[in-house]
């Protein structure tokens, strides 16, 4: 295991900052692991958290507990990371496939196959492929008034459809 290193360009001028590292990481690596379950994620976020602590180490040693401020800042950038990570989508060729999966998933879970043709189309277009209604329109062949009226339409029937199935 890695222990966090501080930046060298931070203003702390004494060895106390190097005493309360050397006292404190390993618990506060341990402690982030136990929140995040995630030891590699522990420790690149107390390595965060310690570096965060030697830039502002005037302040921070005056807490009562430096070493909770420290594990605190460290669950929280775990979080936050692991947040992130959970948002992105994997760029990979299986991903055109499980694309076609999800949305015969949709037809069938959210009941699509009960809406109207250009309903269908045009919740798919605006909510799947993320058009603008002036684009949905466009591409049915209607008025940007007759668009927005299939995607009330379509949304309020499966939204409908929707209850129905949780009941």
């Amino acid at each position: 295991m890695t222990h966090p290193r501080p930046r060298v360009d931070a203003p702390a001028t004494d060895d106390s900052f190097t005493e309360f590292f050397s006292a404190s990481c390993q618990r506060a690596v341990g402690l982030v692991a136990l929140v995040t379950g995630e030891v590699a994620g522990a420790e690149d976020a107390t390595q965060e958290a310690f570096a965060r602590a030697y830039a502002a180490w005037p302040r921070v040693r005056r807490l009562g507990r430096p070493d909770a401020w420290v594990v605190r800042v460290a669950s929280r950038i775990a979080i936050d990371g692991w947040r992130r990570r959970r948002r992105e989508v994997p760029l990979d060729p299986a991903r055109a496939a499980a694309q076609q999966d999800h949305i015969a998933r949709l037809w069938v879970q959210w009941g699509l196959s009960g809406l109207s043709p250009r309903q269908r189309l045009a919740v798919v277009l605006r909510h799947v492929d993320g058009l603008s209604v002036q684009e949905v329109a466009d591409a049915i062949g209607v008025s940007p008034e007759t668009a927005k009226t299939h995607l009330r339409r379509g949304l309020r029937r499966l939204r409908a459809r929707l209850r129905e199935d949780s009941r």
